[in-house]
């Protein structure tokens, strides 16, 4: 019993290779890293998807933002749109009533197929420029605020390439209401 438990220990410390339990360790603990550096790749991708998601809605709703701000700044007392009181679907035209190369500027969305996607887009004399594309939903109206004064309403909601949605309430104050 003892020659054998001496063969066997002399196996073990040979030192011209490997041995099994050597190998076994080295295997699981590869099959761990690989684990948890697939793992991370995975993440990280997917948090990189949705964070393009987040900035492509931001920039999105930011210009959309910016351009309704500076032409319903301008909106005229004569404009369709100060009659539009109830809430109303953005395909509905929110004509402004200011002219830009001989035509009333105008909002909209239009629908980019049979159903979708909406792309958010300003009308004008000088031509139609697309403001924001996916847009899930949009709503608009003339509301009034405590202070008596009108002003245009617009709910939008924007959504990325990964279903990820964010909704907004634009207000802008015609200054000549």
């Amino acid at each position: 019993m003892t020659a054998r438990l001496r063969r066997v220990g002399s196996r073990l410390a040979d030192d011209r290779g490997m041995s099994l339990p050597e190998i076994l360790v080295g295997l699981i603990i590869g099959a761990l890293v690989m684990e948890g550096v697939v793992s991370i790749i995975f993440t990280t991708n997917n948090v990189q998807k949705r964070g393009d998601d987040k900035n492509m809605i931001a920039s999105n709703l930011a210009i959309v933002s910016l351009v309704f701000d500076r032409d319903g700044a301008q909106a005229l007392a004569s404009a369709s749109a100060k009659s539009q009181t109830s809430s109303t679907n953005c395909t509905t035209q929110m004509d402004l009533g200011f002219q830009e190369s001989g035509s009333s500027v105008r909002f909209q969305t239009v629908a980019q197929g049979t159903d979708g996607p909406y792309w958010f887009q300003r009308v004008s004399g000088a031509g139609t420029k697309t403001i924001a594309r996916n847009v899930a939903t949009c709503t608009w109206q003339t509301v009034q605020d405590a202070g008596g004064e009108w002003m245009i309403r617009m709910d939008l909601t924007i959504t990325g390439n990964s279903n990820e949605t964010a909704t907004q309430t634009l207000r802008v104050l015609p200054r000549l209401w």
